[in-house]
């Protein structure tokens, strides 16, 4: 089968996966022999393929180093809203791991935040604030915007939902997200 220049640099360009890719530097193989644009859209191709292949085989072997999920040390059967009030008070003092952002920012373990967003959302509601910005002494706030960002995602869940859900993560996010785990 033949294919002319316009339907292989058609081809190549529309070619979205990695068969897709493949197929159509298959069928413009010939175009390598004449120098032009469309030698370059080839090359461009074969790039995109190269980029496409290390991307997958990047996927695959972060989904194999990471193995299953790690599961918490204080995982239950089930949980008791009861709970919540005491829970609340110290889910702040837990010794959090730091995480470091650009500018010398800081923030928490995305765990902080979902159990931040659950207490907010079980004790005052829907967020109804703005989304921070700037923090105080200049610079993005990223503490502020990840726990606006966390509470809003919750809108619109009840109160005893936003309980059960805060008891519950508070049990089971993972103890790497600590420094030392102190929840027992």
């Amino acid at each position: 089968m033949t294919v002319d220049t316009a339907t292989a640099v058609a081809s190549l360009q529309s070619a979205n996966d990695i068969n897709s890719l493949k197929s159509a530097i298959e069928q413009a193989l010939f175009l390598d022999a004449t120098p032009g644009d469309d030698r370059q859209k080839l090359r461009a191709a074969r790039t995109r393929l190269r980029k496409l292949l290390g991307e997958e085989s990047a996927a695959a072997a972060a989904a194999a180093a990471s193995g299953p999920p790690e599961k918490s040390p204080w995982a239950k059967d089930s949980y008791d809203v009861a709970e919540f009030e005491s829970l609340a008070d110290t889910y702040e003092k837990l010794n959090w791991r730091i995480i470091s952002k650009p500018g010398g920012a800081t923030v928490k373990p995305p765990e902080y935040y979902t159990l931040y967003a659950h207490h907010k959302q079980a004790t005052e509601g829907d967020n109804s604030g703005e989304r921070p910005m700037w923090a105080e002494k200049g610079g993005i706030d990223f503490e502020g915007r990840e726990k606006w960002d966390a509470w809003e995602a919750l809108k619109g869940m009840d109160t005893m939902a936003a309980k059960e859900a805060f008891v519950k993560a508070y049990y089971e996010f993972p103890a790497k997200a600590l420094y030392k785990d102190t929840r027992g």
